[in-house]
């Protein structure tokens, strides 16, 4: 079935373009110019790589999927890059990531378009909004995975060290690589909206864990920025979003609503994707 959002203005070739650059200017930076340390190398070119091929295999067949794959792959090469201030590789993929940034753009816009007149253009409109929180809250995870499990060495033994500071010992690498791949999961769920309503309530229960037993913010009140460190005003909004998300899905610009289109999913396993209302035929056709 055709997918019905998509971009109409910006060129495919475009962005493909920024992606394949981005690949190369990871190899450059890993392989030749040695900007990106140990095992950084590795995860930046392997995500890079990634992305280009979402986009030149998986965008052209279902626009959103592929977007959403290429999305996230590209951005963990990126978080690389800055975490170890390659910076050739961070300026070729800044150039990318406004590409990726237009085209998004470009799909609402061509949406909007779609809509306009009809009596769903408002409810289309909200949708569009709840998509932007969504995503912004979804991926930001990324940066906090990435520098558990993605940029080196480096970063990777600093964390050890802050969390044998909260009293885990030896055990504090094996809880910053779950951390870590929790931290990946939400992304992919959540932001990507693959099983999102699933990856909210794991979310929503890792970040009480974390903050309740571990990281001390509702302790400190309700500044994020404040003199003793972090308080709960972010992890809130963390929680609402997730929230937010548990009650109803992900929605259109989802990997969920792609496969519910494709009648792929049993009845048990849409729960984890969507509300009873967005599991109606007639509203996945629509979408």
């Amino acid at each position: 079935m055709t997918d019905l959002i998509q971009p109409t203005r910006l060129p495919p070739g475009v962005v493909v373009a920024g992606l394949a650059a981005t690949w190369l200017a990871a190899l450059y930076a890993g392989l030749v110019q040695h900007s990106l340390a140990d095992f950084a190398a590795w995860s930046a070119s392997g995500w890079a790589l990634l992305a280009l091929a979402s986009a030149l295999w998986l965008t052209p067949r279902q626009f959103v999927s592929g977007y959403l794959v290429s999305l996230l792959a590209f951005l963990i090469a990126w978080r690389v890059a800055a975490m170890n201030d390659a910076w050739l590789l961070m300026g070729v993929a800044s150039v990318t990531a406004v590409l990726l940034l237009l085209q998004f753009i470009d799909c609402v816009a061509a949406d909007w378009r779609r809509l306009r007149g009809q009596p769903q253009a408002w409810l289309g409109t909200l949708a569009w909004q709840a998509t932007v929180v969504r995503l912004g809250f979804g991926l930001n995870e990324i940066g906090h995975s990435t520098e558990k499990i993605f940029a080196g060495l480096g970063s990777f033994h600093t964390l050890v060290h802050g969390f044998q500071g909260l009293g885990l010992g030896a055990y504090a690498g094996m809880f910053v690589v779950m951390g870590g791949l929790i931290e990946l999961a939400s992304a992919i769920s959540v932001g990507l909206g693959l099983f999102a309503r699933l990856g909210a309530v794991v979310s929503l229960v890792y970040f009480l864990v974390a903050t309740v037993g571990f990281g001390g913010e509702w302790a400190r009140g309700y500044a994020w920025a404040s003199p003793g460190g972090g308080g709960w005003e972010y992890v809130m909004m963390l929680l609402v979003v997730f929230t937010g998300v548990l009650m109803t899905g992900a929605g259109r610009f989802s990997i969920d609503a792609w496969l519910l289109r494709q009648g792929w999913l049993p009845g048990w396993a849409q729960g984890l994707c969507t509300n009873a209302y967005g599991q109606q035929p007639a509203l996945r056709q629509s979408s």
